[in-house]
């Protein structure tokens, strides 16, 4: 049987806003009945497009946020109906990695404690051996030690995400979810940062969540990888058959839009019509018939809910749409963009995939 460490089933999240004498109040469906798996030492991935409900549900995840309905296991144990106190005695083993490493680190506080309050809050070490510990996970995440002195400000963009990813590390986590922690850094500091989120993961034995948009970077990185749209996961399958075989129409038009940078590839795109719909106001049925191809009244009317085992797909006609042609597909066993990415960043550095940034 397969070692799960986190599940979720069912879960909703929805934000009322507005509301008072005259306004009237409007509930936005941010996460509508999400239900997965995460196992045990794999990297999972959740992508979709900007407001797709992603980032509301890595924060459920962790329940940094309360859901509205709807069940979050670790290890087994429910997390929704833990007390505050019960839930901060397993924070030591559930971490979070910001997408902004700037607003998500207290200006007023040094690096080394910065890096070592987690230590404080969940060990009983003493000072001395945490300021070893700092000095540690610092030199781990490519920093050097003598610079625990200073302050988040003095720090470039990738430095900072070492800080956080040396904080997350520092309680000796067992799973690490990151909401987008590339997307704010250059394109040769995204490749330092994912090389070394994959060092650490074989090194403690962690299990990764990543939420992002960038495709190529997700191929490169993980095991599985769950497709949501409207709040609504639409897809989930192992990477490889994900990128080769897409079967929802949506995770299609997604793939299509990758630049294949091979001269004289055709790509036919998959042009979507329409806006992306309101979560305040989600259409009937698939959430995905107002801008599908293939939409039918069946579509329109009743939802699709996740059908497979291993490759799930909630769409009433995955089985009979014809594979789609994709350039991507064809181009070997990984997307040739990110190869090129991080195959020309380690020959311009000549360095192993965990090297350090250059520090000024």
């Amino acid at each position: 049987m397969t070692d799960i460490i986190l599940e979720t089933r069912d879960l909703h999240k929805r934000f009322v806003q507005g509301g008072g004498l005259f306004a009237k109040t409007t509930t936005i469906h941010a996460v509508n009945g999400v239900s997965l798996q995460v196992r045990r030492g794999e990297t999972f991935a959740i992508v979709g497009e900007s407001g797709c409900g992603k980032s509301t549900l890595a924060r459920l995840l962790l329940r940094l946020i309360d859901a509205s309905e709807g069940r979050v296991s670790y290890e087994g144990q429910d997390l929704t109906g833990l007390s505050g106190a019960q839930m901060r005695a397993l924070r030591s083993d559930l971490q979070f990695i910001f997408q902004d490493p700037f607003s998500s680190l207290n200006p007023r506080m040094s690096v080394e404690a910065i890096i070592g309050e987690p230590l404080r809050l969940h060990t009983a070490l003493g000072a001395s051996a945490r300021r070893a510990r700092v000095a540690e996970l610092m030199a781990r995440v490519g920093l050097r030690p003598d610079m625990a002195d200073r302050y988040p400000h003095e720090f470039s963009g990738g430095q900072r995400q070492r800080i956080c990813i040396a904080r997350a590390l520092a309680s000796a986590p067992k799973l690490l979810i990151g909401d987008e922690p590339v997307s704010a850094l250059d394109v040769s500091v995204q490749a330092q940062i994912v090389n070394l989120l994959e060092d650490l993961k074989q090194e403690f034995g962690l299990t990764l969540v990543i939420i992002a948009h960038d495709l190529a970077v997700i191929r490169h990185m993980s095991d599985r990888i769950a497709v949501m749209y409207l709040g609504e996961v639409v897809e989930l399958a192992d990477t490889e058959t994900l990128f080769t075989a897409p079967r929802h129409p949506y995770t299609q038009a997604l793939l299509a839009a990758i630049p294949v940078p091979v001269p004289g590839a055709a790509q036919a795109r998959t042009v979507l019509g329409g806006d992306i719909p309101s979560p305040a106001n989600p259409p009937s049925g698939c959430k995905f018939h107002t801008r599908c191809p293939h939409a039918t009244d069946l579509c329109r009317s009743t939802r699709p809910v996740l059908d497979g085992t291993v490759h799930q797909v909630a769409c009433h006609h995955h089985q009979t749409l014809p594979p789609p042609d994709l350039p991507i597909a064809r181009t070997g066993t990984r997307s040739l963009a990110a190869e090129a990415r991080f195959a020309l960043y380690r020959a311009a550095t000549n360095e192993k995939p965990n090297n350090k940034e250059t520090t000024t």
